[in-house]
């Protein structure tokens, strides 16, 4: 049916035998009549009557006012881009005159938040962006500059035609009428002009390039001020709308003579230069200098403390490494793994090696190992009935499978060594800690055996006979024998110069047997654990040698799986590699984070001073013979290519307004010294004329479609054939005519929208008539709920929690990226600067455009940095949305601040709590129902009630919703 009806509207368009100028959008603003209705007391303003006209003639009647609260709240979006706080609620309430509500809307039009609040949608028109896109993505480190202008201009209430003027000509305004020198133009209307260069940019390619360029620019000039696609007649004569391919190449002209700077030595993408452009704004020059000295300054601070931190973790690049396990030999190849724990400190350490039939895993001193590295091989999880044909056991140095004693000795003592036949569960765990503590530690109550389910083998250092009758050795006795409890097993050394001795460990000084190039073997006649293809090895023990180190070995012809320490097994990395793997043990979390943040200052800063030069990314015109080329030819580029040139063309004006294709009259100086001059300030006055049908009508629809949640022309950026709408055509007309009437104001428009009788409505009312004849509310019998952009939401989280930073304009921030966003930048190398300090919680439109990265949270929001000019957002409903807000670390960080703050003021009293809960984030007070079950809740919550309140209430559609 759409398709049917824009088929429809297409054919009527193409069938009309009157000249394009004579159909609407295309005929002159005039002064239209106020419509007459029977209802004027409903009616606030003339606007209410275009309104209630349409509804009265479809026998609809318009919705009730919204509650004074609901329509505070309303405004305060609409108009700054904030909630009210609870104090501005309370005021507007009790102020019972009729003008409580304009006087609000008055305050709101002067606050400098209005201008930050509307001065994102122009920036989504302009395709702002703080880089250039393409491969590298390379900064554009003054784009800021535009932004902070584009607030400014808003919050001045610059007329609307001077704002167009700037924007397409800023280095034409002065005439020039002698032969003097050319006038520099004022710096800010320098800055203005980098609305011509905000597109993506690649590195230039010559005409094709420029031919891209200007065509672009051409496009969005027409999209954004006239409210027509006329970048779509680039290649063939417009498929829908009165625009022949010659148009577009007449309108083109008017920029074939702009001079782009030439790019600076080094810069390696080739995007172009700067133009000089003092700091402009008053108190602005002050805060530049103030930031040039804060940044010289920090800069040394975050070099040396760089350097402290860098030499402080440099000599942690290579910690010993910890307890090994090592199968080897035939099929088993060689695979030697090893905790990331050091143990060779001389101190008693517990280690549990477990394999579970297709991996190790290390547990030490009742941590489970947060890395595990390895020498060789893969972690396949061997165990003995791995190995083809074991026949020896042995303990204190490296066999090699043979059983022969080849060096690489332990240097420290075993108090314990125990198989199990599994990988031991918790409960076990916890068990066997507790009788290793008991044992070697704390006197007292305790288990006085290990967990015995599935007990393989056990070496006892405090029963080194295996005989409970007989007493222990003396401490410092050689051990020639030592036997397995569990099955009798034992280990011999007949030569004493290899026999360990009897020493203690621990604190409690048990029993223990040192080795110190020891070497104690024997023979699994009696191993019951030889076949068992998964199990668990338990060392206590003491080392202290920094070479190799073996200690229980079982093996073979050759084959073995064993234990050991190997100090300097980690290899040496990188401090960076060090810093990049959140398992490594050597540092910090805090100093991880610390290391990044310094990083990223040192880096960031040179940029930030750069920024702060009083330079423009702008353009100018070319100054033409003897100095630079003359007018260039224009010509119709055939099918749009820039290698196939057709008709020679003049800069001239659409004919679908203009009625004939006649050229541009272009005011030259009278010497004619500057014939390149004054083209783009032609077509700027023509478009910022009153008499040019299209450019009032388009801005007042802008207005409009953000305030009412839809256009009167539902396609902002397009008034031609394809357009839907306009739903009232009349008011559109009128509209247009008031604005350029009351001085090309944006304010006054803003005001006359918000105090009108349709604004004020309520959203939330049943009306079956209504919905049936107009169920898209196309003639406002009711506001439009409408959820908040992704910067107002992203605002009014930091509002609440009381940690908006109120800082107005200044160089882009970077906020904290999510952690897995945030790895894969490349935080050494990436443009993303992040900032963890009260920058990073400045208003949502300073946030850095990159647009080879859309910051996540406002992404999620439809908040995608601009490639193109985007007349409107798009408004989704995701499950991203969701888990940004109740599971990302912003949201989350943030309500334990506002948690705060409302513990803060509110006290520890919960009903009063509730109540500034709810007048923060809602602007409302919390109903009987909601205080009831609320105040349950935190009363009776076990883990941080407040902080789950607030959490919820940011939740909720209510806070990223306007009724």
């Amino acid at each position: 049916m759409t398709r049917f009806l824009i088929f429809l509207a297409v054919a009527c368009g193409f069938c009309t035998s009157l000249p394009a100028q004579q159909n609407w959008p295309y005929t002159p603003v005039t002064t239209v009549p106020e419509p007459k209705v029977k209802d004027a007391s409903w009616c606030r303003n003339p606007l209410d009557r275009f309104v209630l006209a349409k509804l009265e003639a479809q026998g609809l009647s318009p919705a009730k006012a919204a509650k004074k609260e609901t329509l505070l709240r309303r405004v305060y979006f609409d108009l700054i881009g904030l909630p009210p706080t609870p104090a501005q609620r309370l005021a507007f309430l009790a102020d019972t005159s009729d003008r409580a509500y304009e006087n609000v809307v008055d305050r709101l039009l002067k606050d400098p938040r209005h201008g930050e609040r509307w001065a994102r949608f122009w920036l989504d028109l302009a395709r702002y962006a703080d880089t250039a896109g393409y491969e590298g993505d390379p900064d554009l480190p003054h784009a800021w500059r535009y932004r902070d202008y584009v607030i400014d201009s808003i919050n001045r209430d610059k007329r609307y035609d001077l704002f167009i003027k700037e924007q397409l000509a800023g280095d034409e305004f002065a005439e020039v009428l002698g032969a003097g020198e050319l006038p520099l133009p004022d710096p800010e209307r320098v800055v203005a002009m980098t609305f011509l260069r905000l597109a993506p940019f690649t590195e230039p390619r010559g005409d094709e390039t420029r031919h891209e360029m200007l065509s672009e620019i051409t496009g969005t000039v027409g999209s954004v001020f006239l409210g027509l696609t006329v970048g779509c007649a680039k290649c063939h004569d417009h498929k829908h709308d009165p625009i022949p391919t010659e148009d577009f190449y007449r309108m083109k002209a008017f920029f074939a003579t702009i001079a782009i700077p030439a790019p600076l030595r080094g810069d390696g993408f080739q995007i172009g230069g700067s133009l000089p452009a003092k700091f402009y704004r008053k108190g602005e020059e002050a805060w530049v200098k103030r930031s040039l000295a804060s940044l010289e300054t920090e800069q040394g601070t975050v070099k040396a403390e760089l350097a402290r931190l860098s030499d402080d973790l440099g000599k942690r690049l290579a910690p010993p490494a910890g307890f090994a396990l090592q199968s080897m030999g035939g099929p088993l190849g060689n695979n030697y793994f090893f905790d990331g724990s050091p143990v060779s400190n001389g101190s008693r350490h517990t280690v549990v090696a477990s394999s579970n039939g297709s991996a190790w895993s290390f547990e030490t001193d009742g941590q489970t190992a947060r890395r595990i590295d390895s020498l060789a091989g893969s972690n396949s999880g061997h165990w003995f009935g791995d190995l083809t044909n074991p026949t020896n056991i042995s303990l204190g140095q490296h066999t090699n499978g043979t059983g022969n004693p080849r060096q690489s000795g332990h240097q420290g003592a075993f108090g314990d060594i125990l198989i199990y036949d599994h990988a031991l569960t918790s409960a076990e765990r916890s068990q066997l800690h507790l009788w290793i503590r008991h044992k070697y530690e704390t006197a007292g109550p305790g288990p006085r055996k290990p967990p015995s389910k599935g007990l393989r083998l056990w070496f006892d250092a405090s029963d080194v006979d295996a005989d409970s009758t007989t007493p222990n050795p003396k401490l410092g006795r050689h051990i020639p024998r030592w036997s397995d409890r569990a099955s009798g097993l034992s280990l011999e050394q007949s030569t004493k110069a290899l026999q360990p001795r009897l020493t203690t460990l621990g604190s409690r000084k048990a029993a223990a047997v040192l080795f110190d190039q020891s070497f104690l073997k024997g023979t699994l006649a009696n191993a019951n654990f030889i076949n068992d293809q998964q199990g668990t090895i338990v060392t206590v023990f003491s080392a202290t040698h920094q070479g190799e180190g073996y200690g229980l070995e079982i093996g073979g012809s050759g084959e073995f799986i064993t234990t050991a320490i190997h100090p300097s097994a980690r290899k040496k990395q990188s401090l960076a590699t060090l810093i990049n793997d959140p398992s490594a043990t050597e540092i910090t979390d805090e100093e991880r984070h610390r290391y990044r943040m310094l990083s990223i200052r040192q880096r960031a800063i040179p940029g930030d001073i750069k920024r702060l030069q009083p330079v423009a990314m702008s353009l100018r015109h070319a100054f033409g013979p003897p100095y630079e080329p003359g007018v260039p030819t224009s010509r119709v580029m055939i099918r749009g290519e820039y290698n196939n040139p057709g008709k020679v063309v003049k800069p001239g004006f659409l004919s679908c307004v203009t009625g004939h294709q006649d050229p541009a009259p272009i005011r030259l100086d009278p010497f004619k010294r500057w014939p390149t001059r004054s083209r783009r300030m032609a077509l700027a006055r023509w478009i910022a004329s009153p008499s040019n049908p299209l450019t009032a009508r388009v801005l007042v629809n802008r207005l409009w479609h953000w305030h009412f949640g839809q256009g009167i022309v539902a396609t902002p950026s397009d008034f031609g054939s394809l357009r839907i709408g306009p739903s009232h055509e009349s008011l559109l007309d009128w509209l247009a005519k008031r604005f350029v009437d009351g001085g090309w104001s944006q304010k006054k428009m803003h005001r006359l929208m918000v105090l009108s009788a349709t604004y004020r409505q309520t959203s939330q009312v049943d009306n079956p008539q209504a919905n049936k004849v107009d169920p898209g509310n196309l003639l406002y019998w009711r506001f439009r709920r409408r959820r908040l952009e992704a910067e107002a939401v992203r605002d009014s989280v930091l509002a609440a929690s009381g940690r908006l930073n109120p800082e107005h304009f200044g160089l882009p921030i970077f906020p904290m990226l999510p952690d897995d966003v945030a790895e894969r930048v490349k935080w050494n190398s990436s443009k993303w600067f992040t900032h963890d300090d009260d920058r990073s919680r400045k208003r949502s439109i300073y946030i850095y455009q990159q647009r080879s990265l859309s910051m996540p949270f406002m992404q999620a929001f439809d908040a995608l940095v601009c490639e193109q000019s985007r007349p409107k957002r798009r408004v989704s409903i995701t499950p991203l949305q969701a888990l940004a807000m109740y599971n990302g670390r912003f949201v989350n960080q943030e309500s334990r601040h506002f948690a705060h703050r409302i513990r803060t003021e509110a006290g520890d009293d919960i009903g009063r709590q509730l109540t500034l809960a709810f007048q923060v984030a809602y602007g409302r007070d919390p109903s009987p129902e909601e205080t009831k079950r609320l105040g349950t809740f935190l009363s009776t919550a076990a883990s941080e009630p407040l902080v789950g309140l607030c959490r919820v209430l940011l939740n909720s559609n209510e806070f990223v919703y306007i009724d």
